[in-house]
């Protein structure tokens, strides 16, 4: 007997391993135990497969997603929204205020160097229901990458890539009059940060790499149903991812 045990599925995969290996024995069951019994020549043998059995089955230890705690970004990130929307209006009003002809992100001028328009547009806002939309969003993404990288780098890499996503949506649209508004680019941004950091801590620690993609897939699924409705800016939405 090289081994026993009351569980009939390690019985049988131990079994398995032994067949693997070319070596003759029999599972013997009684009283409720399991045995592996070998002739005595392969004992030695055996034992060596079994081991190394046992070595490739400790489960890999994933260490969790970095959290470092509570974030306010996504509530500061809404209340800055919440402000700016009542300082400048909606922009759909009959005479929308002087800050969306000076901010909000029309290609043709960010293309001839108005380039503070990638940024200033994620500010503005065409009516109640758009500001309320991303504020909500931004609460949920622009919070989840405040938890796994902190505000601070959290907010830089959120603005540098929604900024990034509408300057590449202004040279999409270089041959139309193209003007666009809104924060959705960012939390686009937010959702592509966090999906590209779990499918990288994936790749780095899952032994399961065939499925590293799922937080890809999980972002572009949010982007289907989220960003592509009739009146988005699809352009900017997927940049942003």
């Amino acid at each position: 007997v090289v081994r026993a045990t009351a569980s009939p599925t390690l019985a049988g995969d131990w079994s398995l391993v032994l067949a693997a290996a070319g070596i003759n024995h029999r599972v013997a069951e009684g009283g409720g135990v399991f045995a592996l019994v070998v002739s005595g020549a392969d004992a030695r043998a055996a034992a060596d497969a079994l081991a190394a059995f046992d070595a490739e089955s400790v489960p890999k230890v994933v260490p969790p997603a970095p959290d470092v705690g509570p974030s306010v970004l996504g509530v500061l990130a809404g209340a800055a929204l919440l402000a700016m929307f009542a300082v400048t209006g909606p922009g759909d009003a009959p005479h929308p205020t002087a800050w969306f002809a000076a901010g909000a992100a029309d290609a043709a001028k960010i293309l001839h160097g108005q380039w503070w328009r990638v940024i200033t547009a994620l500010t503005l806002h065409a009516d109640v229901m758009h500001v309320v939309g991303n504020v909500i969003a931004t609460l949920i993404f622009v919070s989840a990458v405040g938890r796994w990288l902190g505000a601070g780098l959290g907010a830089l890499l959120i603005v540098v890539s929604a900024a990034l996503a509408n300057g590449l949506t202004a040279l999409w649209h270089r041959h139309e009059a193209f003007v666009s508004m809104g924060a959705s680019t960012a939390t686009f941004a937010a959702i592509g940060l966090v999906a590209g950091l779990q499918l990288y801590r994936r790749w780095r620690y899952d032994e399961r790499r065939r499925y590293f993609w799922l937080p890809l897939g999980a972002g572009l699924a949010l982007f289907a149903m989220l960003g592509t409705s009739q009146n988005a800016d699809f352009g900017a939405h997927l940049f942003g991812l």
